[in-house]
C-alpha cells in the first residue's frame, strides 16, 4: 500500500462515547479488523484481529510493587504478589498481572480508567485465564494469554473467550 493510504484513529469509548479516549481503530482502507497497540523500552507490539483485541507489554524492571498493589490488585493478587521474594521475582509477578488487566481494559476498549482491584488476573497460575469484567457496564469475558516473548519483556494478549484461539507472532 502506498505510504499514507492507512489511517489509523479512534473509535468511541464504550462508556462515554468520546473519541478522546476511546480504543485505536483502522479508519482507512475500510476493514472489519480491530486492533490494540502497546510499546515500552525496545519493543512495540501490534495486535490485529477478527474480534475485539487488547495487547500490553512492559519491559522487565523494578517496580514500586507494594505502593501499588493496593490500588491495582484484588485482595488474592496482592496475597499471590507479596508471596514472592522482594526484587526482580515481586516485579516481574507485578508485571505480569499489569500486562494482563491492561490487555483485558484495552479488550473492551475503556482502557486502565477502570477500577483495577476490582479486575482478577489470576496471573499466578500457568496458561491462560479466563477474566470476567463488567467495565463496559455489560459483563463480559476475556482469554488472556501470556505471550512468548524474550527476557526482558512480558507480554498478554486478551480476546473474547469464546473466539477460537491461534495466535502468530511476527517480528519485525
Amino acid at each position: 500500500m502506498p505510504t499514507g493510504s492507512i489511517t489509523i484513529g479512534r473509535n468511541p469509548c464504550p462508556k462515554c462515547r468520546s473519541r478522546q479516549h476511546g480504543p485505536p481503530a483502522i479508519h482507512r482502507p475500510a476493514t472489519d479488523r480491530w486492533i490494540s497497540i502497546s510499546h515500552t523500552t525496545g519493543l512495540g507490539l501490534l495486535a490485529v484481529s477478527p474480534f475485539p483485541v487488547g495487547v500490553d507489554v512492559e519491559a522487565v524492571r523494578q517496580v514500586r510493587t507494594d505502593e501499588l498493589a493496593d490500588t491495582t490488585t484484588t485482595p488474592a493478587e496482592r496475597h499471590a504478589l507479596l508471596a514472592q521474594p522482594p526484587g526482580t521475582a515481586r516485579s516481574t509477578a507485578f508485571l505480569r498481572c499489569w500486562t494482563r488487566k491492561e490487555a483485558v481494559l484495552k479488550a473492551t476498549g475503556v482502557g486502565i480508567g477502570s477500577d483495577l482491584n476490582q479486575l482478577e488476573t489470576r496471573f499466578w497460575a500457568p496458561g491462560p485465564a479466563h477474566i470476567t469484567t463488567n467495565a463496559t457496564g455489560t459483563p463480559t469475558t476475556w482469554r488472556v494469554d501470556t505471550l512468548p516473548l524474550p527476557h526482558p519483556w512480558i507480554a498478554a494478549l486478551a480476546l473474547p473467550h469464546h473466539t477460537p484461539h491461534a495466535v502468530t507472532l511476527q517480528h519485525h
